[in-house]
């Protein structure tokens, strides 16, 4: 026994997780009775009839003016409102009068809104506008949540390649499924990169339900810590909920993103955690759910170690009680090791033997801008991850120090312009420690505090004489290609965060464009300067 779980959980997890996938089997050729549709289509009124009731869909909401409001449909601005719509009223968005006397003459039918105003009209009080549209959302499209498997990731780091990870894994297994990450979407056929954050309330149910109606059958989502705390996922419920590295379990200022997470775990869900985590494991049982563990330090449901790591490739041994498999990837470090865990969990209670979920997670061979390497023989090799704090650069300089052979480690920091000085000490710390040769640059967006950016990092290290400042990004880049030896490698920390899955991807590709055209010119600047052979003295 080990925090708690016997090492028969998984099968006990599988025999009662969900009841309504039979161990998650039936997922793959159909059988999901979890939500009955013709019953959720009665009680709302979904196939019978063209109105929905308002009470029905928010059983805590009060109301003035009606016991209850029938509408047709939302009205997404007070002033296209048709006859028969419920208008909605944001406050500080819309304004009142407004909306108001569009309402009255345009016959819609009531007021959703979160205070009451001075009309004759029937009006809906709610606490979170944007919750109770999500909750309306969901209902009217029949829980699309219930009738698929969902997923959710939530963590500090490894949430992207965790969410990759599963979802490969889950299309391996023959089940259409649906994800959305920093790094792009998919609707379990196209994959696309948006151009704003990942959807959270009303814009999450509806991609879910678009996702059913292209029939997935799971869905994994990656959460965010903030959007947790402020309810944005109140709407939909997971079946699993995997916590990744460093997530945070307290906060002076109210519940943290994980324990908010974990109301929206289903009854019969399963949350999948670090056993090299302590705090998460304590405020999991504190909750009293249902959990697995994964584990590269402890002991744990399933453990991955890394047994050997050479030119970019890792070699892993996956271990799950009495059982334990060999894979290859060529995602590596200590990271990528616990993400996989992760993920062959996920795997387990799919009821997937080990092997085959190793040799799943093996077909995932690259993640943009999560040490995402660029390797040309004869040249020095280049590993592009996107940090974003010191701790997730150290878990980048790890590998790429253990796989150099010989060679020297280069690290090309691009400063995140919102990063406070102690965060810029610290990354001038870690880069001293573990690298060869360490520039400093900005981003164009971010040079106007270059200098004062680099002091700040500068702070951090003992001898300053052995970095290089370079506020061209590109020139920095370059510089680090043309110098560095074909056995060395660079690696590449673009420290930018926030950004949407379009701004990332176009930031990544400039990035290799850089280092394809620094190889180019490299490579002719030795063709120009090799002498060339004399025959016969001429």
């Amino acid at each position: 026994m080990h925090h708690g779980i016997q090492r028969s959980a998984i099968s006990d997890a599988t025999s009662v997780f969900p009841a309504k996938a039979k161990s998650l089997v039936d997922l793959a050729t159909g059988k999901y009775p979890g939500c009955d549709l013709a019953e959720a289509s009665e009680s709302f009124r979904l196939a019978d009839t063209p109105t929905y009731s308002l009470r029905a869909l928010l059983s805590d909401a009060r109301f003035f003016g009606a016991n209850d409001i029938e509408f047709v449909s939302m009205a997404e601005a007070s002033s296209t409102t048709s006859a028969g719509e419920l208008v909605v009223y944001r406050i500080g968005q819309d304004n009142p009068s407004r909306v108001i006397a569009d309402a009255l003459a345009r016959g819609a039918c009531g007021i959703i809104t979160e205070q009451l105003l001075p009309c004759p009209l029937p009006q809906c009080i709610v606490g979170d506008m944007e919750v109770s549209l999500a909750e309306i959302a969901s209902q009217q499209t029949g829980r699309p949540d219930r009738q698929m498997l969902t997923v959710g990731v939530i963590g500090a780091a490894g949430k992207t390649t965790t969410s990759l990870l599963i979802s490969a894994l889950l299309r391996s297994s023959g089940i259409r499924t649906a994800y959305q990450t920093d790094l792009g979407e998919s609707d379990g056929v196209v994959q696309t990169t948006s151009s704003s954050g990942i959807p959270s309330n009303r814009e999450l149910v509806h991609w879910l339900a678009e996702a059913k109606d292209s029939q997935c059958k799971a869905a994994v989502i990656e959460i965010s810590e903030t959007e947790a705390r402020h309810g944005n996922y109140d709407a939909i419920q997971f079946d699993i909920i995997v916590v990744c590295s460093t997530v945070s379990v307290a906060d002076d200022f109210g519940p943290s993103g994980l324990q908010c997470s974990l109301e929206r775990l289903a009854d019969d869900g399963v949350v999948i955690a670090s056993a090299d985590e302590p705090s998460v494991t304590r405020e999991l049982q504190n909750h009293n759910v249902r959990t697995l563990t994964y584990g590269i330090q402890k002991n744990a449901d399933v453990t991955a170690q890394i047994f050997d790591q050479t030119d970019g490739v890792s070699t892993l041994l996956l271990t799950h009680q009495d059982t334990t498999t060999v894979m290859e990837t060529c995602l590596c470090g200590q990271a990528m090791a616990s993400n996989h865990a992760a993920a062959a969990l996920v795997g387990l209670l799919l009821a997937e033997p080990l092997e085959r979920i190793a040799e799943s997670l093996s077909q995932l061979r690259s993640v943009p801008g999560r040490s995402q390497r660029l390797a040309e023989y004869g040249k020095s090799t280049v590993v592009i991850d996107a940090g974003g704090t010191p701790a997730r650069a150290v878990e980048a300089m790890r590998p790429c120090r253990d796989m150099k052979a010989g060679g020297k480690l280069w690290c090309v920091l691009v400063f995140d312009a919102n990063a406070d000085a102690e965060t810029l000490s610290r990354y001038g710390t870690q880069l001293e420690r573990f690298s060869d040769h360490a520039i400093i640059t900005a981003t164009d967006q971010s040079r106007s505090g270059f200098l004062s950016a680099s002091h700040n990092v500068l702070d951090g290290v003992k001898k300053c004489a052995s970095f290089r400042l370079v506020a061209n990004r590109d020139r920095a880049i370059e510089w680090a290609v043309t110098e560095a030896a074909p056995q060395d490698t660079i690696l590449i920390i673009t420290g930018e965060r926030g950004q949407t899955a379009h701004e990332q991807r176009t930031n990544l590709a400039k990035i290799e464009q850089c280092i394809e055209q620094a190889r180019g010119n490299a490579e002719q600047r030795k063709t120009e300067t090799k002498p060339k052979l004399s025959i016969f003295g001429s």
